[in-house]
């Protein structure tokens, strides 16, 4: 009987390892919270990663699948990496079609995560900032507070080669700078920018965002969602092996072969005490599911306030509530007091905005401000030297 135990036991040992062995390792490099995650990056998993990132941008940078409805691009995608699990270049049954979120996710083999877009609608409405008597409100308001603090604009919207949005962001940079709040515009936005925000008293986030679901686990699939912080840094071999770290534990997805920030990625690199607005899409999740990882990764690395949207905003609403809530807060407002006054000017939410422009159609979500952190927090350098009626409220 001993015997015969110890047999069996042998057997069902040697099959597990067996099973180990055949297995794809990415199945379980998938696994967002495996606990032997690697450390690094192998040269070869980076070229294998490369490889697939130029397959990806070849089709997403073409004329072609620019052209083509949603639908069409989704099943453009799905060609594409199905055809990049037949080469070992993607992980088998990683691929999560979103049609939804206009996503398609999936896994290198190595077990970063990746992802295509597919919905490509863009709005580029323009709209004036206010002139003549309002901004001399504006900076009679501001007089006389003289250095207020540092900034940082990070624009990752495109290149600024005849961008439609560029220039009132180089006006805001102008304006603000002139006003007391020194501020930079950094339209060259990588991780290793995002790593130093800590060193600004405000971060503006002026990109692209997306809702991003993948699919993980092996005998048991899984969903998993998070909100996306998108750049234009496009990922290259040496970049790779410098975020393999980030890329390998899921804090940087690669979208499109460019990176993209999770909430998990601020957690571990924002270090400072600033104030954050982000303009990006659905950067608080959406209706249904509202999503504060990335603001409670910033408060965690000591932040002291975020503002962003939930669901997809309107960029003339976000740009033009950033422009008024900044103005405010030169003026001596807090965070919350500012984000009244710019929602009184250009409503609660976009749909409002848009309506009273004349819209007729509507995205079908309102897209909405949410406040995490201090509501009370003002600038530094007019912190102290508020009107007492505004130190009260």
């Amino acid at each position: 009987m001993k015997n015969g135990f110890g047999c069996r036991l042998v057997s069902a040992v040697c099959a597990l390892a067996l099973l180990a062995a055949l297995l794809p390792t990415a199945a379980f490099a998938a696994e967002p919270d495996t606990a032997a995650a690697p450390q690094t990056l192998t040269a070869a998993q980076v070229q294998d990663m490369q490889q697939a990132d130029t397959a990806v941008t070849a089709l997403t940078g073409s004329d072609d699948y620019a052209g083509m409805t949603q639908a069409q691009r989704t099943d453009a995608a799905l060609d594409q990496l199905e055809q990049l699990v037949d080469e070992g270049l993607v992980a088998k049954g990683s691929i999560y079609a979103d049609e939804e979120n206009g996503m398609v996710s999936f896994a290198y083999t190595c077990g970063a995560l990746g992802g295509i877009l597919t919905d490509l609608d863009e709005e580029n409405d323009t709209v004036a900032f206010p002139s003549g008597e309002a901004l001399d409100r504006l900076a009679a308001d501001a007089s006389g507070n003289g250095t207020l603090g540092s900034a940082a604009i990070y624009y990752a919207f495109d290149n600024t080669v005849n961008s439609t949005r560029y220039p009132y962001y180089a006006y805001m940079q102008t304006y603000w700078t002139s006003q007391g709040l020194d501020t930079t515009l950094n339209t060259r936005v990588t991780l290793s920018d995002l790593r130093r925000m800590g060193r600004y008293d405000v971060c503006v986030l002026s990109t692209h965002g997306a809702y991003y679901t993948y699919e993980y686990g092996w005998l048991w699939k899984k969903t998993a969602t998070e909100p996306l912080i998108l750049l234009t840094e496009q990922s290259n071999f040496w970049s790779d092996f410098r975020y393999g770290l980030d890329l390998l534990s899921h804090r940087v997805v690669k979208i499109n072969g460019m990176y993209a920030a999770t909430g998990a990625f601020f957690r571990s690199a924002y270090r400072g005490s600033g104030i954050v607005l982000s303009e990006t899409c659905e950067f608080y999740g959406k209706n249904g599911h509202v999503d504060t990882s990335i603001a409670d990764g910033l408060l965690a690395g000591g932040a002291k306030a975020v503002a962003g949207y939930v669901n997809n905003v309107y960029s003339v609403y976000s740009r033009s509530m950033l422009w008024d809530m900044v103005n405010r807060m030169i003026a001596g407002d807090t965070l919350e007091q500012a984000a009244d006054d710019a929602k009184e000017t250009y409503g609660t939410d976009d749909i409002i905005w848009y309506s009273s422009q004349g819209g007729r159609r509507p995205h079908a979500a309102a897209s909405y401000l949410m406040l995490s952190g201090d509501h009370t927090v003002r600038l530094p350098g007019v912190s102290a030297a508020a009107p007492a009626e505004q130190q009260a409220a």
